[in-house]
């Protein structure tokens, strides 16, 4: 079992390189976005069952959760601002009221929705992920999670906050390629 979780989690941790190619590929590339989340999700169950500890696997899961709504909530409201800006745009009698407002205050709406969610989503990330590393040993678990985070929280700043939870990503590449997988002894 946890040598599906190593091999699952490898292959979620590095499937992203992929979305960057196959993203403007439509549905496939959306397909391939969703693909490393429910490898990484498979892989925590594996490891909170093998180790005992659920927290391993619900915090992933409540963090996944909380980061997409907030994101599909504050896109729909960005887009729902967007449409209200464009349409009344179009209403010669409506000229007096300032859609761009509108639209400029939607989308700061949104934006602080989004960021609320992946913060906080995030953090629940990084609570599995120090898990993960207590039970493992593998200490860069717990460096990937806390970068994430810092990642998360200077998201504001775009290009600090994005470095910082690149560097978290490789940091968790590394956490599981270090892992040790169990031995199987050969048969005779």
């Amino acid at each position: 079992m946890k040598n599906q979780a190593i091999n699952l989690g490898r292959v979620g941790i590095l499937l992203p390189i992929a979305v960057i190619f196959l993203f403007w590929i439509p549905i496939l590339g959306q397909l391939v976005g969703l693909a490393p989340i429910v490898l990484l999700l498979i892989s925590h169950h594996k490891f909170s069952s093998l180790y005992g500890k659920d927290v391993i696997f619900k915090n992933l899961l409540i963090g996944a959760i909380i980061s997409f709504v907030g994101a599909l909530i504050g896109g729909l409201i960005i887009g729902a601002g967007a449409i209200g800006a464009l349409a009344g745009m179009s209403d010669p009698a409506a000229a007096d009221i300032a859609f761009s407002d509108l639209f400029a205050g939607t989308s700061i709406i949104g934006t602080i929705i989004m960021l609320a969610g992946m913060i906080i989503g995030v953090y629940f990330v990084f609570k599995a992920l120090k898990v993960l590393a207590e039970e493992s040993g593998v200490k860069h678990f717990k460096t990937a999670g806390f970068l994430y985070f810092i990642g998360a929280i200077t998201a504001i700043i775009f290009g600090i906050g994005l470095l910082v939870s690149f560097v978290g990503w490789i940091f968790h590449i590394v956490a599981y390629f270090s892992i040790q997988t169990d031995k199987v002894a050969p048969q005779a």
